[in-house]
């Protein structure tokens, strides 16, 4: 029963993930994130993934501070301490359970590329990554919408390819 409410959590917070890649407003994606986020972490929860919702959890509030614009330097040193700290401690999925902690480091320190191009390829970069996790936590709402996620941002990247060109 766990992992039908975990996936209905999960479809519910995909959704959200999906649209966030058609967003051309980095404001905008992060907000949406933020919500999916949350979702995700109940997820999580629900399947058991505890490295993925710590991770998560940590990020939404990295959304929250990075929404407001508080995000500096030593919030992303604090940031990445507790997320590693906390997914040594936590991991129960072995080497599959540093997956979000990388995909959420390499977004943390890179989440202020000003070029929309740059931040989409970003995000599909650590999509990847929690495809993996998604998928080995049997999370398969998510692991479907994070390949549509990423194909949303291609696709994202070849229409704003598109327009730059003219």
């Amino acid at each position: 029963m766990s992992l039908i409410i975990g996936n209905i959590i999960a479809l519910i917070a995909s959704v959200l993930m999906v649209f966030s890649g058609i967003i051309k407003k980095k404001k905008g994606v992060i907000y949406v994130q933020s919500l999916q986020i949350g979702l995700f972490v109940i997820s999580n929860l629900v399947l058991n993934g505890i490295s993925g919702a710590i991770i998560n959890a940590i990020s939404l509030v990295r959304n929250i501070l990075c929404y407001k614009d508080k995000l500096g330097f030593k919030e992303k040193i604090i940031i990445t301490i507790v997320s590693t700290v906390l997914t040594i401690y936590f991991n129960n999925l072995g080497l599959i359970g540093f997956l979000p902690l990388i995909s959420t480091v390499t977004y943390l320190w890179l989440m202020t590329i000003k070029n929309i191009i740059k931040f989409k390829m970003l995000i599909i970069f650590t999509i990847i990554l929690w495809c993996i996790y998604d998928f080995t936590i049997q999370s398969y709402t998510a692991f479907a919408f994070d390949i549509l996620t990423i194909l949303t941002n291609i696709i994202s990247i070849i229409r704003i390819n598109k327009v730059n060109i003219k």
